[in-house]
């Protein structure tokens, strides 16, 4: 005759099989960070600059929410290097990469921000494209939703050294932003 089952071991059970699915999570969270660790991150988009002194890319980190981007500026000595920008991870990535002929001015365009940074010297400027995220509730601790894409760049251009300049679609006004006049940002 069996015996019946108790409470104890239906609890044991459910301990284990939550244990079970608590590894199995880290385990795939783990996996991607240690695919990482050894294949390191994807140079997705990169673009050198006109005089041949600055390259501008794109990495894509590994993560189980990707896209996982940053944008980075380096010298062609390929040693110095800095990262201009992380972007919000599975929100927001890398549309095109744009040099002034003067190579002084590097403009990042993502879905959601134009990004421009002067080299060197590396200020920058970004321009939100995007519109107001949204909470489901009214609550700091609340989940959100992205706003979405409320402006699209049409156009981009250089007018002159240590400026650029933008149009969005709808639009016949240019955009001029002198990077000069940024300092302190």
């Amino acid at each position: 005759m069996r015996k019946p089952k108790t409470s104890a071991t239906n609890r044991s059970r459910l301990c284990c099989g939550i244990f079970l699915v608590l590894i199995l999570f880290i385990g795939l969270y783990a996996n991607t960070h240690i695919i990482a660790f050894v294949s390191g991150h994807n140079v997705v988009q990169s673009e050198i600059s006109p005089d041949g002194n600055f390259e501008a890319y794109v990495e894509d980190h590994p993560s189980p929410d990707g896209p996982n981007q940053y944008l980075l500026v380096q010298r062609s000595d390929a040693v110095h290097f800095l990262i201009i920008a992380h972007l919000a991870e599975d929100i927001d990535s890398i549309q095109e990469i744009h040099w002034s002929p003067y190579s002084d001015v590097v403009l990042f365009q993502t879905q959601v921000y134009l990004i421009a940074t002067r080299v060197p010297g590396y200020q920058t400027v970004k321009i939100y494209l995007g519109s107001e995220w949204r909470r489901k509730k009214p609550s700091k601790q609340s989940s959100f939703t992205a706003g979405g894409i409320e402006h699209r760049v049409a156009e981009v251009g250089f007018p002159e050294p240590g400026a650029f300049s933008y149009r969005l679609e709808g639009s016949d006004q240019f955009h001029i932003i002198q990077m000069d006049s940024l300092v302190g940002y």
